[in-house]
């Protein structure tokens, strides 16, 4: 009887939606973890000056000129779903830290020109974003997976990357990683 209740789909059809559910879950916030990009961890941040999109005042930024402070690089694109999770996040965290040193830079890559202004007033956005013609800086830091993030120490070297969707503890951590070198 329970045979014939499993193959009739009672029971295949709700726990084939249970596992594809799962392995969905696994994709888009464990597997980024496993293989994301390290290499450039414990190196120099690669120096990059790009416009900030968010600013009429036309402004740029200069990684270089931030040193001495805790950074956090955010890589994103309107287009990713997870950027959309995590960037309120990052902000609320961005907030918090502001008086401590921290800076947060949201490097928008991969996108078309002119959506990232729109996207950071819709989402109220505090921090800075910077436009990434061409994928320059992605590519500089060798990013493959959105969103990264990637957290830069006040000596200017990459303290921790991390891909895909992070929740406020898991940025908090990477805040610390940053800002621990900042008061030495």
């Amino acid at each position: 009887m329970a045979e014939r209740e499993f193959y009739s789909g009672k029971i295949l059809y709700p726990t084939i939606v249970a596992l594809v559910a799962l392995s969905a879950i696994f994709g888009l916030a464990i597997l980024p973890r496993l293989f994301s990009d390290r290499r450039m961890v414990g190196k120099m941040a690669p120096d990059f000056a790009l416009d900030i999109v968010t600013s009429s005042d036309g402004d740029r930024i200069r990684l270089n000129d931030l040193k001495g402070r805790a950074v956090i690089l955010d890589f994103w694109a309107t287009w990713c779903e997870p950027c959309q999770v995590v960037a309120p996040i990052l902000d609320r965290v961005s907030r918090r830290h502001r008086d401590k040193g921290l800076v947060v830079v949201g490097v928008n890559t991969s996108d078309q020109p002119g959506k990232a202004p729109i996207f950071a007033k819709k989402k109220g956005l505090s921090y800075p974003i910077v436009y990434d013609v061409d994928d320059e800086v992605a590519q500089r830091y060798g990013i493959s997976n959105l969103p990264t993030l990637v957290a830069i120490s006040a000596d200017g070297k990459i303290v921790e990357v991390r891909s895909g969707l992070e929740d406020e503890k898991g940025i908090e951590e990477l805040v610390t990683r940053a800002m621990i070198n900042q008061a030495l």
